[in-house]
């Protein structure tokens, strides 16, 4: 199930699925389950190891079927996180990037440097033409990275995020091919 790496810079990669990540992955969200539920709705479903399991050969379909491309980030040679296009549109060439890192290694610049990454990606490589980011508005560290990145802000999707029983508005941001500066 190995995958393609993606190289960042010379402290971060993106890694594609592969099983081995299972026990990081849910060792990270177990101990972070607090922090990382607030805005992430899966956390609450993700209870034992084999949640995870399940969810990584799920995406890894997604991925060899072209509707998802999922990635772990590696910050130092350890995986600390998630990039990924959640949702890919073939009709439209659109892509929608999700994202989550541990608390531990926030404020390095690892969320921005791989959005950019995965950015250059999707128009590069994969030939999307637009690529979405959705954020909840309260999330102010999660908002800060398409608005650092220069994504342009166009609007509020009301109560689009359910959390538990609660609705949280979302702020879209995107970004088109000829804006990232490829023709």
């Amino acid at each position: 199930m190995k995958s393609k790496i993606l190289k960042v810079d010379d402290e971060i990669e993106l890694r594609g699925c592969d099983e081995e990540y299972v026990s990081a992955i849910f060792s990270i969200v177990n101990q972070q389950r607090s922090y990382l539920r607030e805005w992430l709705p899966w956390v609450d479903v993700t209870k034992k190891e084999e949640n995870t399991r399940d969810y990584m050969k799920s995406a890894h379909q997604l991925n060899m079927g072209g509707q998802q491309l999922n990635t772990w980030i590696f910050y130092q040679n350890r995986l600390c996180g998630a990039i990924s296009f959640v949702r890919i549109d073939r009709v439209n060439n659109e892509g929608e990037i999700g994202y989550w890192l541990s608390k531990e290694v926030m404020g390095n610049g690892i969320m921005t440097k791989s959005c950019k990454r995965m950015i250059r990606y999707g128009f590069e490589q994969m030939g999307l033409n637009r690529i979405i980011i959705r954020v909840a508005a309260e999330n102010q560290p999660s908002l800060a990275i398409p608005e650092r990145l220069g994504l342009y802000f166009e609007g509020v999707m009301r109560k689009g995020l359910r959390i538990r029983e609660a609705y949280h508005d979302l702020h879209l941001y995107s970004i088109l091919r000829d804006e990232f500066g490829l023709k």
